[in-house]
């Protein structure tokens, strides 16, 4: 069995090759790294910014529960991240 982690990264997975062949102007992905571990979404991560950065003709929307920044640092072309308020 799969852990929550490794179904999250692989249900990514299969996701971005799904992506390969629909032409939609627009991805979303909502809470795509909610129980992949650090290393798992720093690899998510990077491969869906690196898809962003061949694709900028399209627009991308990534949800998620998690901090984002920590996997931003350094980056030349940061993605613009809006933060929401904690609701407590």
């Amino acid at each position: 069995n799969l852990s929550g982690g490794e179904r999250s990264f692989t249900t990514l997975a299969f996701e971005l090759s799904m992506w390969e062949f629909m032409e939609t102007p627009f991805r979303v992905l909502d809470e795509f790294d909610v129980f992949m571990d650090d290393t798992y979404r720093k690899i998510a991560v990077d491969a869906l910014l690196e898809l962003t950065s061949t694709q900028q003709h399209r627009q991308f929307i990534f949800l998620t529960p998690q901090d984002m920044h920590p996997f931003l640092k350094g980056r030349a072309n940061p993605p613009h991240v809006i933060k929401m308020k904690d609701v407590r």
